[in-house]
């Protein structure tokens, strides 16, 4: 867990959370929501300890989230709407994944320039 940068921590918190948002989202009885944040919860969590996993998660997700967002404004009442605030999570959640697998991208970067400045010393 240590050795996890900020966005594949972020991308375990982000999962967890979907996964207990599908959970009660069964429980209330909103079948097709609950699956979809369950797993889409469980492909962020097992995707987390990669960063190379978690940059191709984070943008799929980003897309999946972003386009549940436009069909659950579109369709008021059917069975991707969430209500405003479901609904407004969902747009959050969109964002949040894709500035999650940019994150991944400048770390590994950022990594990279470090092991060129240090493979450079004498």
């Amino acid at each position: 867990m240590a050795d996890l940068s900020w966005p594949q921590r972020t991308a375990l918190v982000l999962g967890a959370l979907l996964v207990v948002w599908g959970l009660v989202d069964f429980v209330a009885g909103r079948t097709p929501l609950g699956l979809l944040h369950v797993i889409t919860g469980a492909a962020v969590l097992v995707a987390a300890f990669r960063a190379r996993a978690i940059r191709l998660v984070g943008t799929l997700m980003g897309l999946v989230f972003l386009v549940v967002f436009a069909y659950g404004l579109g369709d008021t009442g059917g069975a991707m709407d969430a209500g405003f605030l479901g609904n407004a999570a969902h747009l959050l959640l969109g964002f949040a994944s894709v500035g999650i697998a940019e994150s991944c991208v400048w770390c590994e970067q950022r990594t990279r320039g470090a092991v060129r400045r240090v493979e450079r010393l004498p």
